[in-house]
């Protein structure tokens, strides 16, 4: 994992890595669960676990494969003996502790469930519908997880279990539209649905601006100054060096323009150029 840099640490940051450093040592053998983390606040969870010599412990779990918003695990250590190593964040950890969780060695009924959101087949119910009608009910954001939306009338949220009973008795309305929600146990296999756009394209190196002009097509004067703007995050961190190297598994976020997963960006053609291979989130 890339160093995290003094300047991406205010004061929240802070005190999430001190609430990370604390909950690992108190729980130093037995399982240990977080509430729901957004991406670049579980990178710095691992950097308080890491510096504690405790990352080998963590998981990242969101209810299925795909989830964004996923809880920190803290397993035992002598569950640790096939653990594979590699990306803390890849998918091989959440496959294992998956493993874990089907073979009930893990029992995670008390962090996270899952409730189905269901609407009349009169409206059309967006991502945004059912985030905003579930906040609008007073709850707070680190208690819930991902909404995963499979068409305009139904989607799956994940969230604390202690909220389940109070968001199946009062979610009834969505956008313009009535609703409803039930605790649901979710079918074996279930993944949360993604849409990609795939880009190709060559780049000189796989230096930051390079790479935002490749996805943006701008000129590369106006795409460094994107980085310079402080516009561009690299893998959830904003990152203002221009020749900052972008690697293969990183993900890049460009304001007013989306997110991408950098699937090649160092593969060296014939002709001497970079081969980028991206995918962007519809």
């Amino acid at each position: 994992m890339k160093f995290i840099s003094d300047k991406h640490l205010d004061d929240g940051s802070r005190r999430l890595m001190a609430r990370a450093a604390e909950l690992v040592r108190r729980e130093a053998y037995d399982t240990a669960f977080s509430d729901f983390l957004t991406p670049r606040e579980q990178r710095l969870f691992y950097a308080a676990c890491a510096a504690e010599g405790q990352a080998d412990r963590l998981f990242f779990y969101g209810g299925a494969p795909g989830a964004e918003r996923r809880i920190a695990v803290l397993v035992p250590e002598w569950l640790l003996s096939d653990v594979p190593t590699g990306d803390p964040f890849g998918e091989g950890r959440e496959q294992y502790l998956s493993s874990l969780i089907e073979n009930e060695t893990i029992d995670t009924s008390s962090a996270l469930a899952a409730v189905s959101l269901t609407g009349s087949d009169y409206g059309s119910l967006t991502h945004r519908d059912w985030l905003g009608a579930i906040l609008a009910l007073g709850i707070e954001r680190h208690v819930l997880g991902d909404i995963a939306v499979f068409d305009e009338h139904r989607a799956f949220v994940f969230l604390k279990p202690s909220m389940v009973p109070f968001v199946t008795e009062n979610l009834t309305h969505a956008g313009s539209d009535t609703v409803r929600a039930a605790a649901v146990t979710l079918p074996d296999g279930f993944e949360i649905p993604r849409s990609f756009e795939r880009i190709e394209a060559s780049v000189a190196s796989p230096r930051l601006d390079g790479v935002v002009r490749a996805l943006t097509n701008l000129s590369r004067s106006d795409a460094a100054s994107l980085v310079l703007a402080g516009d561009v995050e690299l893998n959830y961190f904003p990152e203002e060096k221009t020749d900052a190297p972008v690697e293969d598994g990183d993900t890049l976020s460009i304001r007013g323009w989306g997110k991408y997963i950098i699937d090649s960006a160092n593969t060296v053609t014939r002709r001497g150029r970079n081969r980028l291979v991206a995918r962007k989130y519809k």
